[in-house]
């Protein structure tokens, strides 16, 4: 049975974090020093030539599949015996034989290539590959087209009755679909979709974590709210800063007469802050704190549908604690781990959020 070495790729290679290839060099004695695609050459160039010697990997075993990445969730009904239909329906078996097929062949339809074990019986990794576009190369009279492949990883555990897609969110679901032909359980796919029911912050608090970022909409679309509308809102505010300035309290009062006379009756029963929002098509709050507690996020938040947000949160790793960020799409209920992760960060984010 293959382990996560063994299936690695030039292309998971690459994406590694440049520390951890200067670190697989030095230990390989190579050069460490040089640019991190440089260090990504040399490693691959060395495993190519020396076959075997992907054991040198297993140090970092737990972020050759994870990094920088787009993971979405998918529950079956049951995954019993998943593992075996995988050998048993693919033609191969991927656990102990890599299938890359020919250029010619690559479509978008995603096909099983490989897949490792993980830490038990009931859970591993399978690696898909398909045709992501084509590249068109160009020498002299000649034009080529060449196709431009993707290899992602799927998790699965059979105990959980989960899979983990990690891939470009867009894509997760031909992915996961790919797989459940494979083990005729089609029907019995569903995104897990649950955990992003929940609020922004419900969602930071699960993890433990700080909300320091969001991407929303106006929660409250006013269809008579034209241009006279929102410069009436604009003069409010301007009127609003200068009686700060000149504390002159008859001409606020005029201005806000003169708004009211353009509100119509559908526009007055919303509240004023609902009001600043509605001619916004996207609204952005955030920075390097908590947005939780400032007067600005609190007071804007129960008039905005959240779209997707950034939360940071803390992760013991190898007795270390560690600080991670992850992007959290509300819409397309998936998660993007913009801080390079590992299998555990994975597995803390797994079990506090979708789990639970």
């Amino acid at each position: 049975m293959f382990s996560i070495p063994q299936i690695v790729f030039v292309n998971d290679i690459t994406r590694l974090p440049k520390i951890t290839l200067a670190e697989i060099c030095t230990d390989l004695n190579l050069d460490s020093s040089g640019s991190a695609y440089e260090l990504a050459q040399r490693v691959w160039e060395f495993l190519r030539q020396n076959m075997g010697s992907d054991a040198i990997l297993s140090k970092s075993k737990d972020k050759l599949l994870a990094g920088q990445v787009s993971v979405t969730w998918f529950r079956f009904d049951d995954l019993s015996d998943a593992k075996g239909l995988i050998t048993r329906n693919c033609g191969f078996n991927p656990f102990e034989q890599v299938k890359v097929p020919p250029k010619e062949t690559l479509t978008t339809a995603p096909c099983l290539i490989a897949g490792s074990i993980g830490n038990s019986e009931n859970e591993y990794y399978l690696r898909f590959m398909y045709k992501n576009g084509v590249r068109k190369e160009f020498y002299g009279t000649e034009m080529n087209v060449v196709p431009i492949s993707e290899i992602t990883t799927v998790y699965v555990n059979e105990e959980l009755g989960i899979i983990e897609v990690r891939s470009d969110s867009k894509k997760a679901d031909k992915v996961a679909s790919a797989l459940a032909r494979i083990i005729d359980k089609e029907i019995t796919l569903e995104p897990v979709t649950a955990p992003f029911l929940l609020s922004i912050g419900e969602i930071a608090d699960a993890l433990n974590g700080e909300l320091i970022d969001t991407i929303s909409k106006p929660e409250l679309i006013l269809d008579n709210f034209g241009d006279d509308q929102a410069k009436a809102v604009g003069s409010i505010l301007t009127a609003l800063n200068n009686y700060f300035v000149a504390k002159d309290i008859t001409v606020f009062d005029e201005c806000l007469r003169k708004a009211e006379e353009l509100f119509d009756e559908q526009t007055l029963a919303v509240p004023f802050t609902a009001l600043i929002l509605a001619g916004m098509e996207k609204i952005g709050l955030g920075g390097e704190r908590e947005l939780r507690g400032l007067p600005l996020y609190d007071s804007f938040d129960p008039f905005l549908d959240h779209q997707s947000g950034f939360v940071r949160f803390k992760c013991p790793e190898e007795g270390i604690e560690k600080t991670y960020t992850i992007r959290v799409g509300l819409k397309s209920k998936s998660i993007y781990f913009n801080t390079p992760a590992t299998e555990s960060v994975i597995k803390f984010v797994r079990d506090k959020f979708i789990l639970t």
